[in-house]
């Protein structure tokens, strides 16, 4: 009841016909009769209690981990989404589903703050990159020197408006992702959650993959392979790019075996921990996940792409191991050591015995001599423009620009096959920078929380180990160039932010 809103009776109506106030009941023998007046008459307001606006918000949370989960499985579905029309579908299903949840708190849940203002300092950092490519929407082509007759240059900075404008749609839905992400996972119920969705939903994505590669003879489910063919490549259609995506999937199911769920009682005794309960069978589920992976990584014939799983796989173990508390018998390091050594030792053996891998690891100087030409050539073109940038997905038309005899020319090069040459070709050297110091920004605060957390926590090494594997494969590849893989790192990474406290005012995080 809402006492400030209980209406007053008026002093005429509590005084008797006789003029005496009535004070109470009357003592004076006489019996208490029920009143023939009308009952006083309140209006009575309902607060309601914490718990059911805590309901309302965890079910909210619930709902949108789930749908968070699902886009991770679906958006590698079309080609990896490495296409315009998937950026823009993506793009509007990811602004619908921000402005769905914004609006509900704004109306439920007015005086809730964001928990990714904690981290708005890497929001900014990283957004630069999208609007500096919006600058070079803008008709400022004059100001930038040219390769070109004054009358065949662009009235742009960018020498591909529309590439430019989707790819500023495909940054902007990461954002949303990222904030998404950052509200829900504000437990780490729900970050424990998001990432069995994440794992199943990536072994799916092996499962289907070995089957297009073994069962329908190298196809896709819609139709014929034109390129990679021998190689399991799942939906995507680079190999290596399906490499790193099954090695985000490994590290997800590396930190779920090593982590223990939350709220889940131990056992004071290992030795009568039962083989066959829930906690057991679902780790050897977890460990059947993770050798479905490994097996289409191995098949995808990407070496990169092992080599970056594994020092992923290491990263997360030592996040996993970092903080272990002495007295507890259920925080071992040892086991956790055996994963490691058992699975390092394992990948090495299937790479050199397996004949696809094997064979690419005999020829690998060649390749690299390759491309150690080529990122020379790239590097003369960032020259060319070190402060503006071609334009954001320009690379391929800016490319020929510079392409010398030094790159063979009997092939395509529309990529720079290294993510941070292509960053500062195409935005130049100060905002392709950007996202890249938000990155790193983001691995040293996740770090420090690491650092600071009495216990293990799985989503702070995910993200450290996901960091790592995108770090190493960027070096020598374009895998998180695409949006499948994108959008997985980024929920990854807002995963673990979430799980690091608040900055407080005026400190550092």
């Amino acid at each position: 009841m809402d006492f400030d809103k209980v209406k007053p009776v008026p002093l005429d109506a509590q005084r008797s016909p006789s003029g005496r106030q009535d004070v109470g009941p009357k003592t004076t023998g006489e019996s208490l009769r029920p009143s023939t007046t009308e009952p006083l008459q309140f209006d009575v307001t309902y607060i309601p209690e914490p718990r059911d606006r805590a309901e309302r918000q965890n079910r909210l949370n619930s709902l949108y981990i789930r749908l968070i989960g699902l886009l991770v499985l679906i958006v590698p579905i079309p080609l990896a989404s490495h296409r315009p029309v998937p950026w823009a579908l993506w793009s509007v299903v990811v602004a619908c589903l921000v402005l769905g949840f914004m609006l509900r708190l704004i109306v439920r849940e007015p005086d809730r703050k964001l928990r990714s203002l904690a981290h708005a300092d890497l929001i900014l950092l990283a957004l630069a990159m999208p609007a500096f490519a919006l600058l070079q929407l803008l008709p400022l082509g004059h100001l930038v020197p040219w390769a070109f007759a004054p009358d065949l240059a662009p009235t742009a900075i960018t020498l591909n408006t529309s590439a430019t404008l989707f790819a500023v749609l495909r940054l902007m839905s990461y954002a949303g992702v990222f904030l998404m992400t950052m509200e829900v996972c504000s437990r780490p119920q729900r970050t424990h959650q998001l990432a069995r969705y994440i794992f199943y939903g990536l072994t799916a994505h092996a499962i289907l993959a070995m089957i297009s590669l073994n069962i329908l003879g190298d196809r896709f489910l819609w139709g014929d392979k034109t390129s990679y063919l021998g190689w399991a490549t799942g939906t995507f259609v680079n190999r290596n790019s399906f490499a790193s995506f099954m090695g985000l999937g490994i590290l997800t199911g590396i930190a779920l075996v090593t982590a223990q769920p939350p709220n889940t009682p131990q056992p004071r005794r290992k030795s009568h921990r039962n083989v066959l309960s829930p906690q057991m069978i679902e780790t050897g589920i977890y460990w059947v996940c993770i050798a479905l992976m490994g097996t289409a990584l191995v098949a995808s014939g990407s070496r990169m792409g092992l080599a970056a799983t594994g020092i992923g796989t290491i990263v997360t173990l030592i996040a996993m191991s970092g903080h272990t508390k002495p007295e507890s018998a259920t925080t071992s390091t040892r086991p956790r050591k055996v994963i490691l050594f058992v699975l390092v030792i394992g990948l090495t053996a299937i790479a050199i015995l397996s004949q696809s891998v094997g064979e690419r690891l005999i020829f690998s100087g060649v390749a690299f001599d390759t491309r150690l030409a080529l990122y020379q050539n790239v590097w003369d073109l960032i020259l060319t423009r070190p402060w503006t940038g071609y334009g954001l997905d320009s690379f391929e038309l800016a490319y020929p620009l510079v392409h010398d005899d030094r790159v063979s020319p009997a092939f395509i090069w529309d990529l720079a096959h290294n993510t941070y040459l292509t960053l500062w070709a195409e935005l130049g050297l100060i905002a392709g920078s950007a996202s890249l110091l938000a990155l790193a920004a983001a691995a040293l605060r996740l770090t420090r929380a690491l650092r600071r957390s009495a216990a293990p926590s799985l989503a702070i090494a995910l993200s450290l180990g996901a960091l790592s594997l995108a770090a190493t494969h960027s070096l020598l590849d374009f895998s998180f160039e695409i949006e499948a893989n994108a959008m997985l790192l980024i929920v990854l990474i807002a995963m673990g932010l979430s799980q690091t406290p608040r900055r407080p005012r005026g400190g550092r995080p």
